[in-house]
């Protein structure tokens, strides 16, 4: 007889590593007469969905990225000003007039950008982007200082940015407890099928496959149901709440 394990106490990665252990199980007592087919396939895949339900991105890493990434374009927005600050200065008139046009822009922006919000930062120099890529005077003067490759860098640097916050606002929702939580509904629905049918092969088929498989399953039930029994306890004693 199959023992059942405490689905009703079992927390999501409990269910996923029960599951995985049960799945190894059937796995390597299959064989080219008894596969345990269709059973093994749906197990298998329902493990497949919990495990993609609770994936878990190290957001932590990400969050550094994301300040490097900041880093980076405060260069090279500093560059950028530096450079219309150098351009400026020369004595080629042409191109300091032009720097001042670029300059004065920055400066119409207000002091300290680069430690503003990060939010607040990307609003700015997108506007300033923008700007300067479809005002005349604005695209005239970089021409003439050959600041292109300033603007572009900046634009670059902004754009690396945006996708690093994008991905980590996203590694953030990327765990479903609602996807998680039916998955191991499935899980639990399958195995007591499964259960089922070999509890019944047990009675009715000689071969040691089912009944070897059974004893396995029950030892790796039995150590599960202790672990889970403990931990109640443990709560209980604590006064915690238990999640079901």
């Amino acid at each position: 007889m199959i023992k059942i394990p405490m689905f009703y106490r079992m927390r999501i990665a409990e269910y996923l590593t029960y599951s995985n252990r049960i799945f190894k199980l059937i796995s390597e007592s299959a064989n080219e007469s008894i596969t345990f087919e269709p059973f093994k396939s749906r197990i298998k895949n329902v493990i497949g969905k919990l495990e993609k339900a609770t994936e878990k991105v190290n957001t932590q890493l990400l969050t550094i990225n994301v300040t490097e990434r900041d880093a980076r374009r405060d260069q090279a927005f500093s560059a950028l000003e530096y450079f219309a600050m150098a351009c400026s200065k020369r004595l080629d008139t042409e191109i300091s007039e032009s720097g001042k046009i670029i300059l004065n822009e920055i400066d119409s922006l207000g002091s300290g950008i680069i430690r503003k919000p990060m939010m607040e930062e990307s609003a700015i120099i997108n506007g300033m982007i923008e700007k300067m890529k479809t005002v005349t005077k604005l695209t005239n003067a970089l021409q003439k200082m050959n600041g292109a490759d300033w603007l572009n860098e900046l634009e670059s640097a902004q754009t690396d940015f945006e996708a690093s916050v994008a991905k980590r606002d996203e590694a953030k929702t990327e765990r479903n407890e609602d996807d998680s939580v039916l998955a191991c509904k499935q899980i639990k629905k399958e195995f007591e099928a499964f259960y089922k049918y070999l509890d019944v092969m047990c009675d009715i088929e000689t071969d040691a496959t089912y009944s070897n498989l059974a004893k396995e399953i029950n030892i790796v039930t039995e150590e599960t149901n202790n672990i889970i029994a403990q931990r109640v306890g443990r709560l209980t004693t604590d006064e915690e709440v238990v999640v079901e």
